[in-house]
Order: structure tokens, then sequence, then C-alpha cells
């Protein structure tokens, strides 16, 4: 009987360090679920690093990039990169430590922010300001609530520093810390220990001791592409080629399988290339084109990308700054020979016209919008001497089939005028913009009134829904939030705001 008794309450006291096991274990779990939920958590996720520049095919339609002063940036790049609280607890202004960007001996330039989620937060920026020229830049310490973001864009010079460096965040948080892969934080191996102990003990309870899996996997992106494999041609707009060569090579980052070639080849072509494209070739290509062409009865524009503003550019030598829209007409319909007749205060010089060809989007937009009638015709073959019989007291006009061509030739020709998109007119030296009525090529002015610019426009031939599934999904990708934000860094007006809304300038028909 005592032996029995003994047997008794050594079995009770096995169930007694099984239960209390079982409790401890259920108790360490639930308190670092506890902890793990305080946690502040920022997640720093690089969208873009590279250089600005491209590769030999489109080098021509760069030259360099200037910063405000007109001085020149050796070997420009960009960085864009998300911060966003993808914690469960807010973060405060007071819980950073500290909070900056390294970008491996890159000198900054220029630094800005977009796509704030909510837009809200474009108010708790508003007294920040950047100190820029060092290799590393402090970010904004702004209130975030889980899931707020913003993005940051960043103009570099990559001198001295070798071929383009990362740029990684380095940080501290109260009670948090900095997470560059997944958007969820991994959940923590002391959780995942008393889980595993509750499991052997009662496997019915794992389920409420672990935490949900995060629905995104590490190294995916919301704003990465759903990639697709073959190859594509885009063609068409010497303006908008640079940029679309850049997204191409983004896009092409994110799926290996995927060939994508960029041809500066201007509006017309690209569209009458697509238009006459063998029937095997038309779902794998598009056309970009500086506005709506008639005459392409099987092409469909399936949607804007952005706003071109254009500039009137002109040699750096020429005093002039300020024309009126009635002087710029007389000067590109052939009427004014020397820039004197433009300012009275200004050295006697002639004038030399620059102008595009009229396969060109650009000056579709120009005779559209600004001079409301046909551009003078070319009276030069080589920009330099008229052609033989025309008139001594004409002007040189010459025309150019590229953006890079007029460039190429204001900017080494002495009293040269000439128009270009305005992005690539910020990236090239020995050439200055000239305001139209004192507004200048900026988005604010544009919707202030000024006239030159156009909708840069995608087409494909038939419905887009119907071509090759790498041309679907480039074309979705030129409109997403990542393809946007790039858009945007360049000077342009994406068609699609960062809140997802249409940019009215895109949707609203001009008078």
């Amino acid at each position: 009987m005592t032996s029995v008794l003994v047997d008794w309450l050594s079995a009770q006291q096995g169930v007694g360090s099984l239960i209390a096991a079982l409790v401890l274990a259920l108790g360490l779990t639930a308190f670092n679920q506890f902890q793990a939920r305080r946690r502040r958590v920022l997640s720093f996720r690089v969208r873009f690093n590279s250089p600005l520049g491209f590769s030999p095919v489109y080098a021509k339609l760069v030259a360099r990039v200037m910063d405000q002063e007109n001085t020149h940036i050796a070997d420009p790049a960009l960085v864009v990169a998300r911060v966003k609280n993808v914690g469960r607890t807010a973060i405060s202004r007071r819980d950073y430590k500290s909070l900056e960007l390294d970008f491996s001996g890159r000198r900054t330039i220029a630094a800005g922010l977009t796509e704030e989620k909510p837009e809200a937060l474009i108010k708790e920026f508003k007294d920040f300001q950047w100190q820029l020229g060092h290799s590393t830049l402090e970010l904004p310490r702004v209130d975030l609530n889980p899931n707020e973001e913003y993005k940051v864009v960043v103009l570099l010079s990559n001198e001295g520093a070798g071929t383009n460096p990362p740029a990684k965040a380095i940080g501290r948080l109260s009670e948090g810390g900095l997470v560059t892969a997944a958007d969820t934080p991994r959940t923590r191996r002391t959780t995942i220990a008393g889980a595993a102990v509750s499991t052997l003990l009662a496997g019915a309870l794992v389920a409420t001791l672990l935490f949900a899996s995060s629905e995104q996997k590490a190294g995916t992106s919301a704003s990465a592409p759903v990639c697709a494999s073959g190859e594509l041609t885009v063609e068409g707009s010497s303006a908008f080629a640079g940029i679309a060569a850049h997204l191409a090579g983004q896009y092409m980052t994110y799926c290996d399988d995927a060939k994508i070639t960029v041809v500066a080849a201007g509006s017309f072509e690209g569209l009458d290339h697509l238009q006459n494209a063998a029937p095997e070739q038309r779902p794998r290509r598009l056309a970009l084109a500086d506005g709506k062409f008639i005459g392409f009865a099987d092409l469909v524009p399936s949607r804007g990308i952005a706003v071109v503003p254009y500039s009137v550019v002109v040699n750096n030598g020429v005093a002039v700054t300020d024309v009126s829209l009635a002087t710029l007409r007389r000067i590109l319909r052939g009427e004014v020979a020397d820039w004197q007749e433009v300012d009275a205060t200004a050295d006697s010089a002639p004038i030399r016209v620059v102008a595009r060809d009229d396969r060109s989007g650009s000056r579709r937009a120009l005779e559209t919008y600004v001079l409301q009638g046909r551009q003078a015709g070319a009276t030069s073959d080589s920009c330099d001497v008229l052609r033989e019989g025309v008139v001594r007291s004409q002007p040189v006009i010459c025309e150019q089939t590229t953006t890079s061509d007029v460039l190429v030739k204001v900017r080494s020709r002495a009293g040269a005028v000439g128009y270009v998109d305005t992005p690539n007119a910020l990236l090239t030296p020995g050439v200055k913009q000239v305001r139209l009525g004192g507004r200048a090529a900026t988005i604010d002015d544009i919707r202030a009134g000024y006239p030159f610019w156009t909708v840069e426009y995608l087409y494909s031939w038939g419905d887009l829904d119907k071509t090759d599934p790498l041309t679907r999904s480039f074309a979705n990708y030129l409109v997403g939030a990542e393809a946007r934000s790039m858009i945007a860094a360049q000077q342009y007006a994406p068609c699609v705001r960062a809140d997802g809304t249409p940019e009215p300038l895109c949707t609203t028909p001009r008078e």
C-alpha cells in the first residue's frame, strides 16, 4: 500500500512538472509576442541605384548633368529609397536615435521626397533642411504610424567612388531598429523556441502562440513588376528615350529572362515602324510618341505616361533670357535674323535656328501649342552656311532628327537657338533655357499657362491586352509606383499621381 502511494505521488509530481513547463513555455512565448508587438521597426529599401548615364546606344542623348549653379556634376547617379514603418507600433520623432543614408564615399548633390503615404505626411517635412555635399545624408525624423511611408530621391556624384557603390541606411530606434530586407520583421528566435516547446507539450495550441507569417516574401516589392520573358523593342520619341532606357534597365534587373531594347528614332519613326512591322513582330513592339498622331489606324495609344515639358534653349553666349511668345514666333518663322532685334541691349549676332524635322513630336507640339502655325523651312543643311540660292538676308535655319542632335548644334554654334524637352536641356552644358513670357518650363508654370508641353503616349499594335505578355508587363510597369518615382525625379510629371489618381494635365483636352 505504501509503495502504491509513493508511485502515485511520483506520477502526480511528473504531471505537475509537465504542466509547469507548459505554463512557463506559454508565458515566455506570450511575453516575447508582447515585446515584439511593442518593437518599433523601420524598413529601408533601395528601389533604384544607378548612374545617370546610358549604354553606348543612348549615350548621345545626354551630355552631362549640371547642378543649380550650372556646374558640371562628375559621374552623376540617382538613388530612390523607400522608408516605411513596418512594425505594429507608431514611431514618433523622439524614438529616433539616428537616421541617415550612407553612400559609400559618393557626394550628395540634391535630395527630395516623394510618394508620401498618406499625403498628409507632406506637412511633416515642410521645415526639414537637407545637409548636402557629404557622403552621408541625414533623413527627416518624422512621426510614422504603422504602414505609413515615403520615398527619398537623391542625386549624387560617383566621382572617385568606384562603380556605383551601394546605398545603405544607418540608424537606431528606441525599442526597435531598421530592417532592409522584408516588409515584415522576422519572428524572434525566442518566440519560435517557446512555441516549439509548447508544441511538444500541447500541439493544439501552436497556432495561437505563433505570429502570422508575412504575406510578402523577403526580396520582393509591391512596386516590382510581374515578370515575363522574351524580347521587346520600344522605339520612338528621342525626348523620352533616355528615361525609357533607364526604366527598361530597371525592369530587367527584376526579370532576368526579359530583353528590352529602347531605340531613340523619333516619334514618327517609332509609330511608322510599329505600323509596318511584320505580323509576328507586332505583339513584341511598343512606340513612344510626343502627343497623339493621326494616320496610324492600327495603332492604339494605350495610355499616357507623363507630361513632357519643352524648353527653348540658346547657346551660352546669347545674352537673352526671356522672350515673349510673339517674339519667339517671329524667330522660328524666320522673320528675325539678329539677336539685337530681339533685345536692343544685346550685342549684334546672327540668329541660327536649330529645329526638329517635320516627323518630330517635339516640333508638332511647338507648331500646335506655341507657333499655332508652321515653323519656317530649312535654309541650311549644316547649321553654318545658307543653302545655295537662299537670299543672304535670311537667317540660318537647319533641321535635326533627334534631341541630342539639336543640343550638340546649339551648344557648339554661337547665336544658336533650338527647342528640346526640359529634362535633356537641364542635363546639357553649354546651353541655357529661355523663359517664355516670364514663365519657365516647370510643371507649376505649365499649370499657370506655360504653353510648350505635351503628353508622352505609349502605342501598341491593336489592343494592349492582346499583345505579348512581356509587352503588357512592361507597359504596366511604366505606370507603376517605382517608374512614376523615376519619371518624376527626371522632371516629368507622371500621368498617374502618387495617390493613384489621374494627372489632370494628361486627361483634360487642351484648347
